[in-house]
């Protein structure tokens, strides 16, 4: 396509040479006819240079040093990409400009994504960058945009290379406290779900001294108080036994709304696989239960290493965007489509084989440069999708429907769109009843097929949430009366105003200006409001609380633990 600068000279060319011929001035028209001409001949030329090279592009990525299809991620640990753009002919091509399609799941830390210059048979172009994944889930990069140009700068043309690669984020653990202990010390394994059983056992703590037996080992005679009473006495220990912890993490389209690495279903994947990772370290059994509108996933309690990279496999698909959210339109949503839309399907925006609808109603200029908009996407979409040619003009007028199709698109090209759609504060896009009913029957399910003394770790999207509690406090104390601990994390939201996003554009409400201070003041004042009401009420029915923010919540949780197996902390820990 022609640039700015090229219409320009078209159009000087053209007023010079009608110009030339009805002023009789023939140097004039001469010169702008020959204008015309060399543009005529520079463009075939082009497009005859970028017809014959695109099919000959070839794009390799090595991710970590890995070129396979297919791997493994973990949050917060920088990755290197290298992305390698050939040219498979004995032309070279000038003014290449090459720039990678980033996942949303993905930061730079050094280096660009982009890169430009010369590209030939023995000359490729290499893009390089180090990056990070702020949250679990998925990542997968697609290809490299491209954009040629001829060696004047007068015509470009985009095109989309694709190189699929697609990788599982895992949630990295935070560290342990120091001076917890990793492995048990004397441990006689016994069948999962028995616990502390006031017997003799193989472990550190003394359960009593009594009279000697002929039979008992040597070193278990305990010589001094022998040596007090004039006979033989022997001590016995406790015995310990593993303590089985389930996770309960909410997966709601709540829960993975927002930006990655902030979102709650990060923070709460975060502390799930550090308590996963404590539990296995001292041959607990860990299961797993993940909860969202689309379903249930249960993993049953088991112990080992393979089982340990099993929960957080599943921790990374609880944290992907599997299925689009309920459906609210709004122009952000189209702008984002098509922005996604002209860097991968450059052709298909094509004026020649998408043409923009010649409309003269609605006479609003705004609404009808809208509705062309829609048309465009809708021409897109039932191309991808194989529409029929009746299914545009309903896409045109239904935002509904549309904006079902925009974001099974945005979803199928691995773009996760929460903002604006799903706001934090939104209770009309969260199904509040169904997160309950959902957790409260499964807690229940547990309860009723379990052993004593469980460790049951709800990790939920909470503090937002205004109503009752009944249903959960009856689930708990239900746990509690039959000897199982209960321990609930909760996501800390953000404090920013929801929808200081949308308004940053007025000067009145800058990160910089009094009333968002004093918006950013009242806001957090009610998250932690709302906290300590949750901290409230659920204590009051026997569950500890923590919040995911707080570094000493996994410590907490370590010591429910510690208490289910020994009865008593084994040490001293400060709670938020």
């Amino acid at each position: 396509m022609p640039t700015r600068q090229t219409r320009l000279l078209i159009l000087l060319a053209i007023v010079g040479s009608i110009a030339g011929l009805l002023l009789a001035r023939e140097r004039l028209a001469l010169v702008s006819l020959s204008v015309l001409i060399w543009l005529v001949l520079e463009w075939t030329l082009f497009r005859l240079r970028v017809e014959f090279s695109l099919r000959r592009f070839s794009c390799r990525r090595a991710v970590n040093g890995s070129s396979s299809a297919d791997g493994t991620l973990w949050t917060g640990r920088p990755v290197t990409v290298e992305t390698t753009l050939r040219l498979d002919s004995v032309l070279n091509l000038s003014n290449v400009l090459a720039r990678e399609s980033l996942p949303e799941n993905l930061q730079i830390i050094k280096g660009h994504a982009a890169a430009s210059g010369d590209i030939g048979l023995s000359q490729p172009l290499k893009v390089t960058f180090d990056a990070v994944v702020p949250g679990a889930g998925h990542v997968e990069f697609r290809g490299v945009s491209v954009r040629l140009s001829d060696r004047f700068g007068l015509f470009v043309a985009d095109r989309f290379v694709s190189a699929r690669q697609a990788f599982r984020v895992l949630p990295t653990s935070a560290s342990p406290e120091p001076g917890h202990p990793v492995t048990k010390r004397l441990n006689t394994q016994m069948p999962p779900g028995i616990h502390r059983l006031q017997r003799p056992g193989g472990g550190s703590e003394l359960l009593e001294i009594r009279d000697y037996v002929p039979g008992d080992p040597p070193k278990s005679i305990a010589w001094k108080v022998s040596a007090r009473r004039g006979e033989l006495m022997t001590r016995e220990y406790e015995s310990e036994v593993p303590v089985r912890t389930t996770l309960y993490i909410d997966a709601s389209y709540r829960a993975r709304a927002g930006s990655f690495g902030f979102r709650p279903i990060d923070q709460l994947l975060t502390c799930a696989g550090s308590i996963a990772q404590s539990a296995l370290s001292v041959r607990d059994p860990v299961g797993l239960v993940t909860f969202s509108e689309t379903g249930i996933r249960r993993i049953a309690s088991r112990q080992g290493s393979r089982h340990y990279f099993r929960l957080l496999d599943a921790m990374a698909d609880a944290a992907a965007t599997d299925a689009p959210p309920p459906s609210v339109y709004s122009s952000e949503l189209l702008d984002f489509a098509g922005q996604v839309c002209r860097e991968r399907f450059p052709e298909l925006i094509d004026h020649r084989v998408n043409p923009p609808r010649r409309r003269f109603w609605p006479l609003r200029p705004l609404y009808r440069r809208e509705l062309n908009r829609r048309s465009s996407m809708a021409g897109v979409l039932a191309t991808l999708y194989g529409l029929p040619f009746s299914m545009i003009f309903r896409l045109e007028r239904d935002e509904l429907l549309l904006s079902q199709w925009l974001q099974r698109f945005l979803i199928d090209q691995g773009c996760a769109w929460t903002w604006p759609v799903i706001e934090r504060r939104s209770r009309e896009l969260h199904d509040w009843d169904g997160k309950f009913d959902t957790l409260t029957h499964e807690l229940s399910r547990a309860i009723l097929h379990g052993h004593d003394n469980e460790l049951f770790v709800l990790l939920l999207d909470l503090v937002d949430y205004s109503g009752p509690l009944v249903r959960l406090e009856k689930v708990i104390r239900l746990a509690r009366a039959k000897h199982h601990r209960v321990s609930i994390i909760c996501s800390w939201p953000d404090a920013a105003p929801p929808d200081f996003a949308r308004s940053q554009d007025d000067g009145q409400t800058s990160p910089d200006s009094a009333i968002f201070q004093k918006l950013l003041r009242a806001e957090q004042q009610r998250i932690e409001s709302a906290a300590g009401r949750l901290r409230r009420e659920l204590r009051r029915c026997g569950a500890s609380v923590a919040f995911a923010t707080d570094p000493n919540s996994i410590h907490g949780i370590l010591a429910e633990a510690d208490l289910a197996r020994f009865g008593r902390v084994t040490h001293v820990r400060s709670g938020r």
